[in-house]
């Protein structure tokens, strides 16, 4: 009941502050679920500073941090009604407007960052124009990172998920598809319920990168992590079409600019301070299992590929997995990586 009151006078307070160019800025009002003194605020903060000294206080932001917007779709709900004009997005914020892009999420899909940044730069103007099209501007694509399986038994093989009571996010068929390709029925429940199911016992393992793991205090019910990442969840700042309409445009290329040099950086960041996590992991106990090999590896690849063809048509069309795939095999040969059977 008071979550639904905080939430509530929130709305009261967005509505109240409708935008406007003013004489001062033209303020635009940003969610994101990372909480205050994370990485990502922090990096949000150095931007809005930057705008506003660039732009000499003709743009500006009024950050909203830590969830108290909502949750992903609580925010692009108030976006669609003008309340939220932009928002740090992953993937069910994503799939919920532009399906296709989910194809980035897909399990087991990246071997490393080369091809996760590769990836990125050469899908963003086709995907840009995507989201213009459902009334988004995609601003710049910013680091969520290397989600990993974080349990309270070991999961080294992908029939070690067959008895474990699994979360998954609300709304997300690619968590839904990937888990159920493992043998399991998993749990769906919102981020801000999983703590509770942990505390309970409703469910035994969740999947998270280690940054956010820590940040969510996940880490307090868990035991194990996998060393093989589930996926790479890509993350993005989108702003509202309609918005992105009436700022000018020096200052909408400002603001791209800046955000895209400030999200570099945060990326570059986020991948040392996760090196740092799992240290961090290790030292509160959390035991770090090795990366499986041969036919236990294999049987983890093979989920991409099962689920990766079960949502081809459905989540994103053949072609633009083709794509991604194609770029996949330009990484492999330039840079040695295994394609798998990409």
């Amino acid at each position: 009941m008071r979550k639904l009151l905080h939430l509530f006078i929130l709305d009261l307070l967005l509505i109240s502050t409708a935008p406007a160019w003013g004489a001062e800025a033209l303020i635009i009002k940003f969610a994101t679920v990372a909480p205050e003194g994370s990485a990502w605020m922090n990096s949000m903060k150095q931007l809005d500073k930057s705008i506003r000294e660039k732009s000499k206080g003709q743009l500006g932001f009024r950050i909203y941090p830590g969830g108290v917007a909502g949750d992903e779709l609580d925010v692009l709900r108030k976006i669609r009604i003008g309340q939220i004009h932009g928002a740090a997005f992953s993937g069910v914020g994503f799939g919920q407007i532009l399906s296709m892009v989910r194809v980035l999420d897909l399990p087991f899909l990246f071997r490393n960052e080369v091809e996760v940044d590769l990836v990125h730069r050469e899908m963003e103007s086709f995907f840009s124009r995507h989201f213009r099209e459902k009334g988004f501007e995609l601003v710049a694509w910013a680091e969520v990172g290397n989600v990993h399986i974080f349990s309270r038994v070991p999961i080294r093989k992908v029939n070690d998920l067959e008895r474990l009571r699994v979360w998954t996010w609300s709304g997300d068929p690619i968590a839904r598809e990937t888990f159920s390709a493992m043998g399991t029925n998993p749990i769906p429940l919102a981020v801000t319920d999983v703590t509770t199911a942990l505390n309970t016992g409703m469910i035994d393992t969740v999947y998270a990168p280690p940054l956010g793991a820590i940040a969510l205090q996940w880490d307090l019910y868990v035991k194990t992590m996998t060393s093989l990442p589930l996926a790479h969840s890509t993350g993005a700042f989108l702003l509202a079409r309609g918005l992105a309409e009436q700022i000018r445009p020096d200052l909408l290329s400002l603001l791209k600019d800046e955000s895209r040099r400030v999200m570099a950086e945060l990326t570059t960041q986020l991948r040392k301070q996760t090196i740092e996590a799992i240290d961090l992991l290790k030292k509160k106990g959390i035991q770090i299992l090795a990366l499986p090999d041969g036919e236990d590896l294999k049987a983890f690849y093979d989920v991409h590929e099962e689920v990766a063809q079960a949502l081809q048509g459905k989540v994103y069309p053949k072609e633009v997995l083709n794509r991604v795939y194609a770029i996949l095999r330009t990484a492999s040969r330039q840079h040695g990586t295994s394609p798998t059977n990409r």
